[in-house]
């Protein structure tokens, strides 16, 4: 996979997230078995929108060929996705959030690789 295509996934998956935190935070917060309460539905549209700039940055940034452009951007996103594969994880084993909570478990830890392999030395100056 070429990292302008990993670059492109990962922006859709936030920018398709942070729209459904932002448009029906309800539903999103029903489904992994958190109370839709006001003050986790004003936090849930806060991630929303951080998760849309995050996605706009990356999809406006996915054919840079600027190595220290790049590098930042792997790197505050596989910061990101870890610390949310972290926290994730512990909601579900915590019983905060319900099954459903694995999937996003899943989806950071796909993100994550995919950012740790283009971190490598080896695919780092291969921006196309």
């Amino acid at each position: 996979m070429k990292l302008s295509t990993f670059l492109s996934i990962s922006s859709i998956v936030g920018l398709v997230y942070g729209l459904l935190f932002l448009i029906v935070p309800g539903v999103m917060l029903t489904l992994h078995g958190e109370p839709a309460e006001a003050h986790n539905l004003m936090q849930i549209r806060f991630f929303g929108s951080a998760l849309v700039g995050w996605a706009l940055i990356v999809w406006l940034g996915r054919h840079v060929r600027d190595d220290r452009a790049i590098r930042a951007m792997l790197v505050g996103s596989a910061t990101g996705f870890g610390l949310g594969t972290l926290i994730s994880l512990w909601g579900v084993v915590s019983g905060l959030m319900n099954a459903m909570g694995w999937s996003s478990v899943i989806v950071y830890l796909l993100l994550l690789t995919g950012a740790v392999y283009f971190l490598a030395p080896a695919h780092r100056l291969q921006p196309a």
